[in-house]
């Protein structure tokens, strides 16, 4: 099923649910269609503006309820194993909290914080891209925007189920139905066991300060994908359970839905503000999880779909992106930039390194407002890598500036189309980034050794040089002057591959994509953690309005 369709598809069954659910349970009320009601110059970003604003009357649930929620919790366990194929080990520790508990819980998960220094490269290295705006205060926008709007949680830790009790019984129990999805997964393959695997080798406390560093791999989000898809599907089928429906025998409705209802995307004034790579990673999860796990559920029923992924797991966003491509078992060439420091001498010291992803890409294109074709063009990537260098010389790494980085970044594609419009898109988004950018004619070149096109563009920060080569390769400087950024071009072009396990170089990018940085921050979990929530409560109020 194309993806465009079962992006389509998932969202009918939150309408299709949702509304029968509220009908059922005679909690919706009639409300007319967003545009018709609000008119039709109101968008969908501001309709969910107001739907957000509109807070729920708080609930204190009774006494009755709150044992009727307790009991209710054997039930749903016992559905969720069925549904899942996961046997259940134990029972579930439970407890009703307030809000108080909440934010005690999320203060004590935040105060885990780990040594921010390599969040502070990380962070840095993305202002240099472009991902994030110069004056961007990751930990500042982070802290205000943590909501804590969940709506129950499963304690790793502990191995409890949290229950909210200002949340209403009715809607308690489908959040049961995704919370002790991870109970069950945790269970059987013990959660943070299971997504420390996709983590890379753990660093020496010796590591030089200028040598890569993060706490989780590309193939660690890949994980959390398929854990949040999986629950986002038990909630979808105990939603369609009450009508004799799962996600698995309901296609033939499915079909009939035509694309543009795709375009109801989730959206807050929360998203609004933050950087498309928050966007995209904040989601990626619960969205693209559960689009994932809905390709697998077609081509390969529970099997493939549940135990399957636990027991081989996505190994980077591409392959959750691209669910063909991880069905297939598809293999890409690891992109690979060689040791250089022998061209840049002693003039500059390795500052970051690691992957750009497809998400990354993705990503990239949507913030220089590419958005029509981001999918597709990102559905074309095939590896990429970059290393960041800091100016030899300079203080501390936390008193950098963007000024004192030298990029070098290397990106394959598919076909030689796509890594021509990906030059070009990232030409153009030049101009965007650097106040002061002024396009250049490209240094002359002749003869067999020459790329197919290049852009170069002088700004307040350094030239900035973007080249397709034949081989679907497009290789970029940034801050380098021209003759280095030429040496290091052919040390890209002419490395040995054979010699790459000797050399230091950027990560395979099964390992290390740079929006998966983030994760080095417990706030950024805690803002996923909220998305995630917005995500089911937004589909929800939306399908009460059709």
């Amino acid at each position: 099923m194309p993806r465009a369709r079962v992006r389509a598809c998932l969202l009918f069954l939150f309408v299709f649910v949702s509304s029968a659910l509220g009908q059922q349970s005679g909690s919706a009320r009639p409300v007319s269609d967003p545009k018709s009601a609000a008119g039709q110059d109101q968008s969908l970003a501001d309709v969910a503006r107001k739907l957000r604003d509109k807070k729920p009357v708080e609930v204190k649930m009774s006494g009755e309820d709150a044992k009727e929620l307790f009991r209710s919790v054997d039930t749903i366990f016992t559905f969720a194993a069925e549904d899942t194929g996961f046997p259940r080990h134990s029972t579930v520790k439970r407890q009703l909290v307030g809000q108080a508990d909440v934010e005690k819980f999320t203060r004590e998960r935040l105060a885990k914080a780990e040594s921010t220094q390599r969040f502070s490269r990380t962070e840095l290295t993305m202002k240099k891209f472009g991902f994030l705006p110069r004056d961007f205060n990751m930990s500042e926008f982070l802290v205000k925007s943590n909501a804590q709007r969940i709506a129950g949680y499963y304690d790793e830790e502990k191995k409890s189920i949290s229950l909210l009790n200002w949340v209403p019984l009715e809607r308690q129990r489908p959040i049961l139905a995704h919370e002790l999805t991870h109970a069950l997964q945790d269970q059987n393959y013990d959660l943070k066991k299971w997504i420390k695997a996709g983590q890379p080798a753990s660093q020496s406390a010796d590591k030089k300060e200028g040598a890569s560093e993060l706490e989780d791999g590309e193939s660690t989000i890949a994980r959390r994908a398929v854990v949040e898809g999986q629950a986002m599907v038990v909630y979808v089928d105990y939603l369609l359970s009450a009508f004799g429906r799962n996600m698995q025998n309901t296609p033939g409705v499915l079909s009939w839905i035509e694309d543009p209802a795709v375009t109801a995307v989730i959206d807050s004034e929360l998203l609004h503000d933050a950087p498309m790579v928050l966007r995209e990673t904040g989601t990626f999860p619960y969205r693209e999880g559960l689009i994932f796990e809905g390709e697998l559920l077609e081509k390969g029923g529970k099997r493939m779909a549940f135990a399957g992924a636990f027991a081989r797991p996505p190994r980077n966003t591409h392959e959750v992106l691209q669910p063909k491509a991880y069905i297939d078992g598809e293999k890409l060439q690891s992109v690979h930039i060689p040791d250089v420091r022998q061209v840049l001498a002693d003039k500059y010291e390795v500052y970051d390194s690691g992957g750009i992803g497809e998400l990354d890409v993705r990503a990239l294109l949507k913030q220089y407002g590419e958005r029509k074709i981001a999918n597709d063009l990102s559905s074309a990537w095939q590896g990429g890598a970059y290393v960041a260098f800091r100016r030899a010389g300079k203080e501390a790494a936390s008193s950098a500036r963007t000024a004192d980085l030298a990029l070098l970044y290397v990106s394959r594609w598919k076909t030689s189309k796509a890594a021509e419009s990906f030059a070009a898109i990232y030409a153009a988004a030049v101009q965007k980034r650097y106040p002061s950018a002024t396009i250049k004619p490209a240094a002359p070149c002749s003869g067999t050794l020459c790329p197919i096109s290049a852009t170069q563009a002088s700004t307040e920060e350094g030239p900035v040089i973007v080249e397709q080569w034949p081989d679907n390769t497009v290789i970029v400087s940034e801050s380098f002057d021209t003759t280095t950024a030429a040496k290091l071009r052919d040390a890209v072009r002419h490395s040995d591959p054979e010699m790459h396990a000797a050399e230091m170089h950027a990560e395979d990018m099964q390992q290390r994509e740079l929006n998966f940085r983030l994760y080095d921050l417990p706030a950024f979990r805690a803002f996923q953690a909220d998305l995630g929530e917005r995500i089911v409560h937004t589909l929800e109020q939306r399908a009460r309005q059709r």
